[in-house]
């Protein structure tokens, strides 16, 4: 536990103009999560300490969901997806008014 709480001021002490954010989960209702909630609890500390934060969206991850919720997808400038990743998914995203940049 002590080593996560010097990680995690040790990350108040970046500044950065892009953060590329890995999750496991991309849902319309669940948000963005992971499986570790020391790790969630990180990764919101380095969005918060960046300009604009991208998530990073690969075809297994748009519609899944993880334990741990991350972030809203309002905290984020937007969230780059797979070509491949599921029609659906990627169509309740959009109605919820998700910022989706198609990689490829």
């Amino acid at each position: 536990m002590r080593i996560m709480r010097e990680s995690v001021e040790a990350a108040r002490m970046v500044r950065a103009d892009r953060f590329l954010l890995g999750v496991t989960g991309i849902h319309a209702d669940a948000g963005l999560t992971t499986g570790d909630a020391d790790e969630a609890a990180m990764k919101r500390v380095l969005a918060e300490r960046a300009a604009e934060t991208y998530v990073l969206g690969s075809e297994e991850k748009i519609g899944a969901v993880s334990p741990f919720t991350v972030l809203p997808f309002d905290e984020v400038t937007g969230v780059i997806v797979d070509p491949a990743a599921p029609a659906t998914s990627l169509a309740a995203l959009d109605r919820r008014g998700v910022p989706l940049l198609r990689a490829g």
